[in-house]
């Protein structure tokens, strides 16, 4: 029996997620259907688990959550935050994909399908979602109350 340690089982996590996901997007790419409709189609499947009486808090709580296991070393920060907003940025993001394209899906249709999923997901909760990339590698996320 292999004996993993904690590092190990962490990376294999990570590996599978982004096995899985991107996947998915080029099964739905060979269906002639966008990284980001595959991503709202996603979304709409992952709502019905979202609360929008949980409010705001919550779905910050939980995307920041969820967007810290993209992967384990992401230097997650707030940039700005008030009660009706929030901006945070993480690194890593693209890290599987620093050697070109995986399964024939780029890093950008992998964004596409995130943005696909997130902003169905916020609109639900009664918010907004939107994101930037900066040369330097961060992943900039903003999440807006409506």
């Amino acid at each position: 029996m292999p004996q993993l340690t904690p590092e190990q089982k962490t990376d294999v996590l990570y590996n599978h997620m982004v096995a899985y996901a991107v996947t998915g997007i080029s099964f739905a790419k060979s269906q002639e259907v966008s990284a980001e409709d595959y991503g709202k189609f996603i979304g709409k499947k992952f709502a019905a688990f979202w609360n929008p009486e949980d409010g705001f808090p919550m779905l910050v709580n939980r995307m920041m959550y969820i967007l810290a296991g993209l992967h384990p070393d992401n230097a997650m920060q707030i940039v700005e935050q008030d009660d009706s907003s929030i901006t945070f940025k993480l690194k890593n993001v693209d890290l599987a994909f620093q050697n070109g394209p995986m399964f024939d899906v780029s890093y950008q249709d992998f964004l596409d399908c995130s943005y696909g999923i997130i902003s169905v997901i916020a609109e639900h909760m009664n918010s907004t979602f939107s994101y930037e990339m900066t040369e330097d590698g961060w992943y900039i996320v903003t999440l807006r109350k409506n």
